[in-house]
This record gives C-alpha cells, sequence and structure tokens, in this order.
C-alpha cells in the first residue's frame, strides 16, 4: 500500500524495537545499503505512539513499520515494503534474475509463507500475562504452540535442503522475511540445536552478517527474559498429569 504524505528530510523508517515487520524492513534496507533515518515508535506508553494522530496521518492503521520516502511516498506492510525496495532499488538485488521463473517462485513463496511461522508462534505471546489469569481456552492455545512451530519449523528444515540460505545458495527477500521471525522466536526461548540442525546453522550464519548486526532490536541478546517455549512446556505436562490421575470419586 503507497500513497502521499509529507515529504520528510529523508527517507524514514518508522519502526517499533523488537517488531518481527519492523525488523524485517530494517534488515532488508541494510543488505541492500540504502540509507534511511529510523523514528522509533514505543508502543508501552499511553497513547501508544503508533496512534498518535501524527503517525495515524503517515498510516491509519495505526501499525509498524511505516517507510515514508524523501518525495512523500508512505508505504506500509513489511511484505508489501520489502517487495517496494526490490521494485525501486534493484542495484543490489535480493530477488533472482526476472528470467529465471522457478527461482522466483521458490522466493516469493517462502516470503510469504515465512507469515506461517509468525502464525504458529503467536498463541505463546498471551503467556507473556500469567498463566493463572488465562481462560482455559487460551492455556490450552499457548501449550501447544511449540507443537505446532515444531511442526512448521519441520517443513522449513526440509526446505533449507543444506542451501546457505532459506531459498537457495543466495541471500534473498525470503531472509529478510524469514529470518527475524525464527531469531525472534529464538529470543523467547525455541532451541533448535539437534531437532533443527540446518536451521540453527542458518540462524548462526545470519546472525553474523553485518546487516543483521545493524538490523538487531536495540538491547537484545540471543535469549529473553522469559523463556515462552518454556512455560508452555510446562502448561502441557501439567495437562497430560491431569489427564492421567486417578477420579477420585471413581
Amino acid at each position: 500500500m503507497t500513497r502521499q504524505h509529507k515529504k520528510p528530510p529523508a527517507r524514514t523508517l518508522y519502526w517499533v524495537n523488537g517488531s518481527i515487520p519492523s525488523w524485517r524492513v530494517c534488515l532488508a534496507l541494510h543488505e541492500k545499503g540504502l540509507d534511511f533515518v529510523g523514528e522509533r515508535l514505543r508502543v508501552m506508553t499511553t497513547p501508544k505512539e503508533t496512534r498518535t494522530p501524527e503517525f495515524l496521518a503517515i498510516n491509519p492503521r495505526g501499525a509498524a513499520p511505516a517507510l515514508v520516502e524523501a518525495d512523500g511516498t508512505v508505504v506500509v506492510e513489511s511484505l508489501a515494503i520489502l517487495l517496494y525496495l526490490e521494485r525501486c532499488y534493484p542495484e543490489r538485488p535480493l530477488l533472482p534474475d526476472p528470467n529465471d521463473h522457478r527461482a522466483n517462485a521458490r522466493v516469493l513463496s517462502r516470503v510469504h509463507a515465512s507469515e506461517e511461522l509468525r502464525a504458529a508462534y503467536r498463541p505463546l505471546e498471551l503467556l507473556f500475562r500469567p498463566p493463572a489469569e488465562l481462560s482455559a481456552e487460551a492455556r490450552t492455545r499457548a501449550a501447544a504452540a511449540p507443537a505446532a512451530v515444531d511442526r512448521e519449523l519441520a517443513r522449513w528444515e526440509a526446505d533449507l535442503a543444506g542451501d546457505p540460505f532459506i531459498a537457495g545458495a543466495t541471500l534473498s527477500l525470503a531472509d529478510s522475511a524469514f529470518y527475524p521471525a525464527l531469531a525472534y522466536q529464538l529470543h523467547r526461548g525455541l532451541v533448535l540445536q539437534d531437532r533443527f540442525p540446518g536451521l540453527a546453522a542458518y540462524a548462526a550464519r545470519m546472525a553474523e552478517r553485518p546487516a543483521s548486526l545493524r538490523a538487531r532490536p536495540q538491547g537484545w541478546i540471543r535469549r529473553g527474559k522469559r523463556d515462552l517455549f518454556a512455560i508452555a512446556a510446562e502448561l502441557r505436562d501439567a495437562h497430560r498429569a491431569l489427564r492421567r490421575a486417578p477420579d477420585p470419586l471413581s
């Protein structure tokens, strides 16, 4: 989605720290060597800075990231921004040769399939609240999420098939879309070693790229303070134990 806005002094990215969509765009901008001014928006404030009149004038949906070009062009939605950057700034391409239909199909399919990994993980975000405050339905969804993530990761592990990057031998837009989703889950407690060795090696390679180091959320280390995967495993084990417990009235 694009539209015109008041011209900023330079290309400006409005972003949220730790947000996968914002991370994706930062990574692509750095990989393509495009200069930009970053405007960080805080969402733990009241009101959220994504809900201020100033930002809503840029994106009425009140969601980051939003890219504003020096000519006033506004692009929102992270995957749309990735494709826009590739179309308008092809000097450092992150898509294969246009004549290679098979390679383009693979990259673009994996760009959009990266949303499936985010969807599998999303119920774990419920665990930022204490489990005791969650409904039974929410606890069940959160407890089931790690298995859904594992099923999705198994597909990516098979697709990787020994390649250094997520869609083949060359870094592409698929890496800009997928790596932040994977790295975010590693930050929240996901463990890849032993079960997904190809993805573990991929994540380590990507983490050391100069563009990845520059795009990494501020203040982050490899693991966050709360291991959501461990909390979900505890809920799952508690549910299993409850099902196995004998009925006291029998």
